[in-house]
């Protein structure tokens, strides 16, 4: 083995390092590990550090963040980890799962995916866009081995959402947000191999196979088995979604016995989730060892995140909020990378960054240390290649995060006449269901050191994402007499949002905060009723933004119900078990019928009977001969909402109205309207991207901007 001698500066700091020369690769191997819920403070390096001299950028007052009696988390091998690499200070994730793991897979913002600010649920007929190419896609052109582990929660309606259609060659784990530590069967697939031929589906694991084993050991010994039989001279890429630590708060026993372990932790929620913790600690320390058991630890860049804040029992403090809301609480994230011990990619060790960092900035990192290129992407990425922050101390090139933009309302025509903002498709076709719709209201974004929240007044979480009146998120529980286990030594009055100014087209109070995140991490100083030019300079930001051309909307909010056409039983799939998700071996599951993805339409026109498309002898030649199709009329689209506004209204009713049945069902459910004399056809072709047309979006009004910058 050769060695070599490094020595640079990182953040100015003169540092030099020894490091191995490896013989058998040119790239490194990559080894991605999210973590399912983990809160702020819930990492040993976040919790009550101060005395120790560690600047925590979120608690720079250094307040005690837990006590004993609450609950302080032990994390002693993820410790060691990060303290061997750079710690991400200011590293910003989605407020809940399915959008950031979006973004880490596209590099690309909920608002351009379509998946946010919700969440997939069971059985809802979509998943990412088959057009959106994942992070597995670049890394296997240039050259990786892929494999995914774990929580997939990115669509599972068509097998062509999940991971080995999307360019990872073997998954194992769960399709949708969560499940049992124990029990697993019924949403748990085996291993499956990458393949173009109709009906190929991950099978569903039996109960004899899974159950009765905790989640991280299943997670860990899949990765154990990869590594262990990997090429060692073939880079290689894990994406491991651990369950841990997602409720149910389900106790680890005999893997951590939490009443011995944590006999001093006075709620028994908390002593089951402080075990839950530890065994995520553990299941790292397990898949670390695995790799250096392989020979593979040396020359692995690791990555280590949250897919967003902590709920339940978790611990978010001081910051505000939790999961699912736009606070603090809810967003920064836990993060450290880890470079390789050899020359490869190496990173200094101990180091700590603060500068801005977001979940898409994983794909051009990445893909760009792998040897890979994103500059013909026909999607614009949104993530920023952050390698040399990480590596080298620069400043970054990120200079603003669009956290969350929901589209607060949308011009839709009523079966019967007229017209609503409504964005669940309810309002336009009975026919449908309710939409599940987190955060319908509510967005913030982020533009140097200044945090906009714009709250719409409404219920959380359901409806407002940015709820007035949140407080920070603090551990612990009760003592038996009623008093908190853990009282902030100074707590924060969480002040009152400023404006509260009608819109009239959007039918809501408008309330906003702003915030200096730099100096105020808690959100404790509203600005926006003191500094008016900055106030006016966000709301100009956050309008423009909505009103750009690649903002959509989210895709829960359009197809987010269950397929009203299924019966809702879930026949066998083909190994006979009763599994969740896809099993038509013909083209997808039913639950599918909204979201036709994969369907081929071509200026509103599902190809006839006998058409070369519909007789192509595969799936594949059949996607060939639609792109064609489509590429000639330049009519395909993931879906269409119509241009409408204003005095439009009245002279455009008819066709749209008319565009808005064909874009929903593909072709009229019963005849009356003749799809093929729609403009656009409801359909994206897989894999094509043509210039999108512009919906009518509302945004906050510019009279509503107005009064809240006069008043």
């Amino acid at each position: 083995m050769k060695f070599a001698i490094n020595c640079g500066s990182f953040a100015g700091l003169a540092c030099c390092s020894l490091l191995t020369i490896s013989s058998a690769l040119s790239r490194p191997h990559i080894l991605f590990i999210l973590a399912d819920d983990y809160g702020w403070n819930d990492i040993g390096y976040h919790a009550n550090h101060s005395a120790e001299g560690y600047y925590n950028a979120a608690n720079p007052s250094g307040e005690e963040t837990s006590n004993v009696a609450a609950g302080i988390m032990r994390t002693p091998h993820l410790d060691r980890l990060a303290a061997q690499g750079i710690k991400l200070e200011s590293y910003y994730v989605q407020p809940l799962c399915s959008p950031t793991r979006s973004t880490i897979m596209t590099g690309r913002y909920a608002s351009h995916t379509g998946i946010g600010p919700d969440v997939l649920v069971e059985n809802v007929p979509y998943g990412v866009p088959g057009r959106e190419v994942f992070m597995a896609q670049y890394l296997k052109k240039a050259g990786y081995a892929t494999h995914a582990i774990g929580k997939w929660h990115l669509g599972k309606c068509d097998d062509r959402y999940m991971a080995t259609y999307r360019g990872f060659d073997s998954y194992q784990g769960y399709l949708d947000g969560a499940q049992s530590y124990w029990r697993h069967a019924g949403d748990y697939r085996n291993s499956t191999t990458l393949s173009d031929s109709a009906g190929e589906t991950p099978v569903c694991a039996t109960p004899a196979e899974v159950n009765g084993i905790y989640s991280t050991t299943l997670e860990t010994a899949e990765v154990d088995r990869i590594v262990r039989a990997h090429p060692k001279d073939t880079p290689l890429f894990i994406y491991t979604a651990l369950h841990s630590v997602h409720g149910p708060n389900e106790d680890p026993y005999p893997l951590v016995d939490v009443n011995a372990t944590f006999p001093e932790i006075v709620d028994y929620q908390r002593r089951i989730f402080a075990g839950m913790v530890l065994a995520l600690d553990m299941a790292v320390a397990n898949i670390t060892a695995s790799y250096k058991s392989a020979g593979l630890w040396e020359d692995t860049v690791l990555v280590f995140s949250t897919d967003n804040g902590g709920i339940g029992s978790g611990n978010n403090f001081p910051l505000r909020g939790a999961k699912v809301l736009n606070w603090e609480g809810g967003i920064r994230g836990i993060g450290f990378v880890r470079g390789t011990d050899s020359s490869l990619a190496p990173i200094p060790a101990g180091g700590v960054t603060h500068e801005l960092m977001h979940t898409t900035d994983w794909l051009p990192t990445l893909v760009g240390l792998a040897g890979g290129d994103t500059s013909h992407s026909a999607l614009p990425l949104d993530g920023v290649d952050q390698w040399p922050t990480l590596s080298k101390g620069l400043p970054t090139k990120r200079t603003f995060i669009i956290h969350n933009v929901p589209v607060t309302a949308v011009a839709l025509p009523l079966d019967g006449g007229g017209w609503t903002t409504s964005v669940c498709l309810s309002a336009v076709d009975n026919r449908t269901g309710s939409c599940h719709a987190f955060g319908v209201t509510g967005g913030a974004i982020r533009v140097g050191d200044y945090k906009l929240v714009v709250s719409h007044v409404g219920r959380a979480p359901w409806e407002d994402s940015s709820p007035a009146g949140t407080s920070q998120y603090t551990p612990g529980g009760r003592f038996p007499n009623g008093t908190s286990v853990f009282t902030p030594a100074t707590p924060t009055s969480q002040n009152e949002p400023y404006g509260n100014v009608y819109d009239a087209a959007l039918q809501r109070n408008i309330t906003v905060y702003v915030f200096n995140i730099k100096n105020d991490p808690i959100e404790a100083n509203n600005l926006a009723g003191t500094d008016k030019s900055k106030l006016k300079e966000l709301l100009d930001f956050y309008n423009a933004y909505v009103a750009a051309n690649g903002t959509v909307m989210g895709l829960s909010w359009r197809y987010g119900f269950q397929d009203s056409k299924h019966a809702g039983t879930v026949p066998p799939n083909p190994d006979g078990q009763h599994c969740t998700g896809a099993f038509n071996a013909n083209g997808g599951s039913p639950y599918c019928h909204f979201g036709r993805e994969f369907e081929c339409f071509v200026r509103g026109r599902k190809p006839a009977t006998g058409s070369p498309i519909a007789s192509a002898g595969s799936r594949v030649a059949a996607t060939a001969l639609c792109q064609s199709a489509c590429a000639a009329t330049e009519k395909c689209e993931w879906w269409v909402l119509r241009n409408v506004s204003g005095s439009e209204q009245t002279q455009q009713r008819g066709s749209d109205a008319q565009a808005a049945v064909c874009d929903l069902y593909g072709a009229s459910p019963d005849g009356a309207v003749d799809c093929s004399t729609c403009e656009m056809g409801p359909k994206v072709c897989p894999g094509m991207h043509p210039a999108e047309q512009r919906k009518h979006i509302i945004g906050l009004s510019q009279a509503t901007v107005d009064a809240l910058v006069q008043s």
